[in-house]
């Protein structure tokens, strides 16, 4: 019998606020569209013919329809730098799979106003290009208030 994979990249946004002594005030967790510049970039780094990237998540006030063609987000608001800090094999709707996640905390922002959010997305740079957006969802509105910290976790399943 033939070998035969039909896993695709997948991805989920877990999103925690915190008040100044570290507890958790708001959770949200929505699955994501990878973009199609994401696929490609995911390729190029696979042939060899992109470099290593920098890695941010961004966030915006657009809540429209997300589409595999994207390549900015809506209206973006802010943007923090993301680290990996782990890589690992997990059972994902019933099936082995590899999870990658990618995390960015927003500093409160200090200021009166909330940040009104609905969108998310990791931005990829590479030495020479634009930035990539990879993948972008839209949520429910967040009203971010300017003493919250915002944690975005991303899991991008393999």
């Amino acid at each position: 019998m033939p070998l035969k994979d039909s896993h695709g990249l997948a991805g989920r946004l877990h999103i925690e606020l915190r008040d100044a002594d570290g507890r958790l005030v708001e959770r949200y967790r929505v699955n994501n569209l990878i973009t199609t510049a994401g696929r490609r970039l995911l390729a190029s780094l696979f042939a060899g013919t992109a470099q290593s990237p920098g890695l941010q998540i961004a966030v915006g006030g657009s809540g429209g329809d997300v589409q595999p063609g994207d390549v900015h987000l809506g209206s973006p608001v802010d943007a923090a730098p993301a680290t990996i800090p782990a890589i690992a094999e997990d059972v994902v709707d019933g099936a082995p799979r590899i999870v990658l996640r990618v995390v960015a905390t927003l500093p409160p922002t200090g200021k009166p106003d909330a940040q009104a959010l609905q969108e998310a997305g990791i931005l990829v740079s590479v030495p020479g290009a634009e930035p990539v957006l990879y993948n972008r969802v839209t949520f429910p509105l967040i009203n971010r208030a300017g003493n919250l910290e915002m944690t975005l976790t991303w899991e991008v399943i393999f």
